[in-house]
């Protein structure tokens, strides 16, 4: 093998490292039980060499490793050293002292490649074979302490027609090293991949696109997805918005007809009042508005107006005339185990801090806007081939929100509902996220995304009720 300083090639099995020797840890590689020295000129005594004389490129050590079922890339590995250790104390100094030799100076959060001025100083009389067959060893004991048996699962990184690239920049700060980031799910936590969801997607005439709503990459997700569906251009679709009311509507009017070229993005947001209905930044939904004016895409208000929706509040569904009920499919019975389902979302949504006399109002409220998004996506498809939503992760669940209404109201269609969730510390596992075989999300996807916000929302309530509402 020649000598090349600090060349890995994975191909060839062989890798040729410096003299500091660096520990294999998180590789997972037994030690084989053969390690050849090959010095090849007479060496002189410690005692009688003043300084460390450099040796001839073939006077090194080669340790040989085996694979262990973790690599297929690897049949077998070797190591050697450019330097021989063929005078181990002369050159103590150059590579012992930047090597932990002890196993229990290895740290066990060691992956790849540690630094050596990680290691302590430490000297050693061994031979090489020894030096280097103990921090093998180390390596591996680190190794098998980090967990280095193989994930249930493995993070596949979104695919290149998703945020543009196969390691996405995420925008989003926290937790962004948690292994499921950039990794896609079915609901029951079998994982998938990008081309499954695009592929999901263009076969369903329903799309729905869950977001958390002041997450950044929720929204560079869902234009890109949409992008994907527009590349077809044999295929019309209209997207629907939550965040825009009934009566707002006339604001997107132009999208997806001849006026398209004459909507104004720049000042979409502010004929829209979208700060000051409460959402966040419009500029993270400016892509999806920029697709849909590039792509001839129709935009469709989705939400009830805020007038309608304090209404229900106040005065209970029994406000509504029988043709708005139908409209918003209210005139059918509801299951009691779905109310009930709904009012503990809607209790813990408001911290717990919401009186019980409210909930059912409030119950009411979301099932009302859900139906107006429904009544929305069915209007869209009567007249364009494919109807996108996007609106909040809540109102995509498959078993009592939109699309649950869809499938009873047009079943021979088909939807597909995909939710973008972030990731939890500390939680690395689909199951954590209710994502199980024996009882599945009411997602058919799930894209785990890294979390925008850390604020604690439900102190800032307390806070806020505090101030209102003075014991003192």
């Amino acid at each position: 093998m020649e000598a090349r300083l600090g060349a890995i090639v994975l191909k060839r099995r062989d890798w040729v490292i410096p003299s500091v020797v660096t520990v294999l840890a998180g590789l997972g590689y037994a030690v084989a039980d053969g390690v050849v020295a090959t010095p090849e000129q007479d060496v002189p005594d410690a005692a009688e060499k003043a300084e460390f004389v450099p040796p001839r490129p073939s006077d090194r050590v080669s340790l040989g490793y085996r694979k262990k079922d973790v690599d297929a890339d690897f049949e077998e590995v070797r190591v050697s050293t450019v330097e021989p250790f063929a005078d181990l104390p002369a050159i103590d100094r150059q590579i012992v002292a930047s090597v932990a030799v002890e196993q229990d100076a290895m740290p066990a959060s060691a992956a790849g490649f540690a630094p050596a001025d990680d290691f302590p100083q430490t000297s050693s009389k061994e031979n090489a074979s020894a030096l280097l067959k103990r921090v093998a060893e180390a390596g591996n004991k680190a190794a098998s302490e980090m967990g280095a048996a193989e994930r249930p699962f493995e993070t596949t990184p979104l695919a290149t027609r998703l945020l543009d690239a196969e390691k996405p920049a995420w925008q989003s700060r926290f937790y962004a090293d948690n292994p499921l980031v950039g990794g896609i799910f079915h609901g029951d936590g079998r994982q998938t991949d990008a081309a499954s969801l695009i592929g999901a997607a263009k076969a369903a005439r329903y799309v729905l696109l869950g977001e958390t709503h002041d997450n950044p990459d929720h929204h560079r997700l869902q234009a890109d997805i949409v992008d994907d569906l527009a590349a077809d251009a044999s295929v019309t679709m209209s997207l629907v918005f939550e965040m825009i009311p009934q009566n707002l509507g006339e604001a997107v009017a132009g999208f997806g007809t001849g006026r398209a070229n004459s909507v104004d993005l720049d000042g979409l947001g502010q004929r829209l009042e979208w700060a000051e209905r409460g959402w966040p930044d419009y500029s993270m939904y400016r892509p999806l508005f920029e697709t849909a004016k590039r792509e001839g895409i129709a935009v469709r208000p989705g939400n009830l107006d805020a007038e309608a929706v304090r209404a229900i509040v106040r005065d209970g569904l029994e406000s509504l005339s029988r043709a708005e009920r139908e409209r918003l499919s209210l005139d059918r019975p509801a299951d009691p185990a779905i109310l009930d389902a709904m009012a503990e979302t809607v209790r813990q949504a408001h911290c717990g801090l919401m009186p019980d006399v409210a909930i059912a109002p409030m119950v009411g409220a979301q099932r009302a806007r859900d139906g107006a998004l429904a009544a929305a996506m069915l209007e869209a498809a009567e007249t364009t081939d494919k109807a996108v939503l996007i609106a909040g992760s809540g109102h995509v669940r498959n078993d009592r929100a939109v699309p649950s209404i869809l499938n009873e109201t047009d079943p021979q269609s088909g939807s597909i509902s995909v939710q973008m969730l972030e990731v939890a510390e500390n939680e690395e596992q689909p199951s954590d996220y209710g994502l199980r075989s024996e009882a599945p999300a009411p997602f058919d996807f799930t894209i785990f995304t890294p979390r925008g916000d850390l604020t604690d929302h439900c102190a800032e309530l307390r806070e806020r009720m505090a101030e209102q509402n003075p014991t003192d």
